[in-house]
């Protein structure tokens, strides 16, 4: 039973998470995370994104993830689900540093919502899960969960470290907490693997496990987006926000006042996000989500035409206090 609980959190294959061994990993240059099953097909390899249709010819610039994949696979076609930084093109990805993995196309399923960074003690008994105001230890076999408020982090060189007290009834004065999160690749129990090691404290009693990051469904959306540089007759830009509000911002490059609306955004799809102005003269406004990260405009819009794409601008949109900066 315990092994069925985790599992609707960490992925089928990821919900036991094995001891670590001590690697090196470096921290890339790119934060451009990409998430899909890979295959090898004769010489070559193939990348399905998670949510998207399109099939994209891959390029492993990473022995370890070759190696890594060859020791996931069970033959050739055989899917192997990926988190990667990476870098899309048109019809092709170059997958630079894996961060994850092992496991299927079921891997996609799960998005950890709300969930900055999760981490699993080797034995499936504790769940760590950091999120933006708290530290929350769950405990699957006994159907207990400590919730602390979250401290702020401690950084030594790659290391990142919280630590706080909660009070506790029942004869115990606090509740004692601690969490150490390294990037030294760590073998979970199932096979899979880790870019990221933990180790944590609860109440005196130590664990060792795996860490991976979470609110995987924000992964192929950024905090902004804007038409090329290349457009000389008018510049329009998105921000997005977390909450669900987004800022849509019109310069027509004629030294007048820009234009701003604002309202709400929602995704309809993994491969589609719609606008809902809060300015009802404005009709809601449709996009795809390209594999390369830009927006599309989906359809005919009244104010925009049909032909409108905005390119990333700024960060990725999932949940990120600044704090899990190894791979910025």
């Amino acid at each position: 039973m315990r092994f069925k609980w985790v599992s609707l959190f960490c992925v089928t294959l990821f919900a036991l998470m094995a001891g670590c061994t001590p690697q090196s990993v470096k921290p890339g240059q790119t934060d451009q995370l990409v998430r899909g099953t890979l295959s090898k097909e004769g010489e070559g390899y193939r990348f399905s994104a998670c949510g998207m249709s399109e099939v994209l010819d891959a390029e492993l610039a990473s022995d370890l993830l070759k190696r890594e994949h060859l020791a996931q696979s069970v033959g050739e076609g055989w899917p192997v689900y990926v988190e990667a930084l990476g870098n899309i093109g048109k019809g092709s990805v170059v997958l630079v540093q894996p961060l994850v993995v092992g496991g299927s196309l079921s891997a996609c399923e799960y998005n950890l919502p709300g969930i900055e960074l999760r981490a699993v003690a080797e034995d499936g008994s504790v769940v760590v899960d950091l999120r933006e105001q708290h530290l929350r230890v769950q405990y699957p076999g006994r159907m207990l969960l400590l919730s602390f408020d979250r401290p702020e982090v401690n950084r030594m060189a790659l290391e990142r470290r919280w630590q706080q007290t909660l009070p506790a009834g029942g004869g115990r004065k606090e509740h004692e907490f601690s969490l150490k999160v390294v990037p030294e690749p760590c073998r979970g129990a199932s096979g899979a693997w880790y870019a990221l090691g933990m180790n944590a404290k609860v109440n005196g009693v130590q664990y060792r496990g795996c860490a991976r990051l979470g609110d995987l469904g924000h992964w192929p959306l950024r905090i902004r987006y804007a038409t090329a540089d290349s457009i000389t007759t008018r510049r329009l830009s998105v921000s997005f926000e977390r909450d669900g509000r987004f800022r849509l911002v019109e310069d027509y490059l004629n030294e007048q006042p820009v234009i701003e609306y604002s309202g709400r955004w929602q995704r309809l799809s993994s491969e589609r996000v719609r606008l809902f102005p809060d300015d009802q003269q404005l009709a809601p406004i449709t996009f795809q989500i390209g594999t390369g990260g830009h927006l599309r405009l989906q359809g005919f819009h009244p104010a925009y035409g049909r032909s409108l794409e905005l390119n990333p601008a700024g960060p990725v949109l999932r949940v990120s206090s600044g704090e899990l900066d190894w791979w910025r």
